[in-house]
């Protein structure tokens, strides 16, 4: 492990670099889509809290990192607005690589990364089969592939494991996600957000997503069933929308359609209120199963282990001493305690011969 730098002050002096640039960004001088001002006015506005939470997932990254940083290709998983990838840069790596699934938030990213006078050496939109292949193409050989609140919308973790270690690389793997479904406070939290997902749907809002599913995730099922196998009777369509909860589009007809040759149910969702976009597959904040996500990940041939991070503080004083208290707690402890952790971070490594 390259240990001939100080991470924690790299870390801090990158982030205060970038905390000075993004202070100093006129947003409304942009030319970018709506979601992503929507997303990059909250950060800029709050950056004292979520600036915090980008250093502790950097400083993870550096931990993991076996070569200098000058030396080191980095890719940002599913970038969004880009700040895990400008952060990146003002860390120093060889090359930042940034990618999403989402073109207008890659469109967005090169804007804002003119704007911070930032270098990002590529974009690259698409899911991992076409950022594994375009690396691959490319002979990018990535030291570190990162992500901050991505991992709980990734659809099918199986193929995408099994993809990423397709990659000619003996690279390391960093995701944050803030849905840690160990803390009990953050568990209740988010599965009242799937009930409301699932049932109620959301009102469109000013930054809504264009892709996004506003309405009822149960009803967009219950109308893809109805529109691929027309012949269903209501009290059926109405069992089989709820039982392929946690589905994509193209998974529910082919559910549907074994269901209705061998009057046998073979798919069953073990979360009782996880849900994801059936048309995108996109999870509501996904409560993972962490002994399940540890085996997937074994599997795939990688080392792994979670982690857990510190809370970030606001302007409320006495959710700051509970805070306070919490970190001295996690700080202090022996073992990682996701049990009150604000976060988990997945931290796998790939080591090929």
């Amino acid at each position: 492990m390259y240990k001939m730098i100080n991470i924690t002050e790299i870390t801090e002096q990158a982030g205060n670099q970038l905390m000075q640039k993004l202070r100093g960004l006129n947003i409304q001088d942009l030319n970018i889509s709506a979601y992503n001002n929507n997303y990059l006015n909250r950060y800029i506005h709050d950056l004292s809290f979520y600036m915090p939470l980008y250093k502790q997932l950097m400083i993870k990254a550096l931990n993991n990192l076996h070569v200098p940083v000058e030396e080191a290709v980095f890719v940002d998983y599913g970038g969004g607005c880009g700040l895990l990838s400008f952060l990146a840069c003002e860390t120093g790596f060889k090359r930042v690589i940034y990618t999403d699934i989402f073109q207008p938030s890659v469109d967005d990213a090169k804007v804002i990364a003119d704007s911070l006078g930032v270098k990002i050496d590529r974009f690259i939109c698409g899911d991992v089969d076409r950022i594994t292949n375009e690396l691959n193409r490319q002979q990018i050989r990535p030291y570190l592939i990162c992500s901050f609140d991505v991992l709980e919308h990734i659809y099918d973790l199986k193929h995408w494991f099994k993809e990423i270690v397709e990659l000619n690389s003996n690279f390391c793997l960093v995701f944050m996600t803030s849905a840690n479904p160990r803390n009990p406070i953050i568990n209740r939290r988010l599965k009242h957000a799937h009930l409301v997902t699932e049932y109620k749907g959301h009102q469109k809002h000013e930054g809504w997503k264009d892709d996004a599913l506003h309405t009822s995730f149960l009803q967009a099922r219950r109308k893809i069933i109805h529109n691929s196998f027309p012949g269903i009777d209501n009290d059926t369509l109405d069992t089989l929308a709820k039982q392929t909860r946690g589905l994509r589009k193209d998974d529910i007809e082919r559910v549907v359609s074994d269901f209705l040759e061998t009057e046998e149910m073979r798919y069953q969702i073990k979360h009782p209120t996880n849900t994801c976009d059936p048309f995108n597959g996109n999870w509501s904040e996904h409560l993972i199963d962490l002994n399940e996500l540890r085996q997937i990940i074994t599997d795939a041939g990688m080392t792994v282990k979670f982690t857990n991070s510190y809370y970030s503080y606001s302007g409320n004083i006495l959710l700051n001493l509970t805070k306070y208290l919490l970190n001295l707690y996690l700080k202090t402890g022996r073992k990682q305690n996701l049990c009150f952790s604000p976060t988990y971070t997945v931290e796998a490594c790939m080591h090929k011969g």
